[in-house]
C-alpha cells in the first residue's frame, strides 16, 4: 500500500512541476509580448509629443520675433 502512495504522490509531484513550468513559460512569454507593446506605444507617445514641442518652439519664436523691442521693455519695469 505505502508503494503505490509514493508512486501516486511523485506522478502528482512530476505533474504539478510540468504544469508550473508550462505556466511560467505561457507567463513569461506573454508579459514579454505585453512589455513590447506598452514599448512601442510610449515610444510612438514620445515621438509625437517632440513634433507637438518643436512646433509649439516655432510658433513661441515666432511670436516673439513679432514684438516690439519697446514692449520688451515696459514689461520687465
Amino acid at each position: 500500500m505505502g508503494y503505490l502512495w509514493r508512486v501516486r504522490l511523485s506522478s502528482f509531484a512530476a505533474g504539478a512541476a510540468a504544469a508550473s513550468g508550462a505556466g511560467f513559460f505561457l507567463l513569461y512569454k506573454d508579459h514579454l509580448l505585453a512589455r513590447a507593446t506598452i514599448a512601442r506605444q510610449v515610444e510612438e507617445i514620445k515621438e509625437t509629443s517632440e513634433k507637438h514641442y518643436e512646433a509649439l518652439n516655432k510658433r513661441i519664436s515666432a511670436l516673439e520675433s513679432r514684438k516690439e523691442p519697446g514692449a520688451i521693455k515696459e514689461a520687465s519695469d
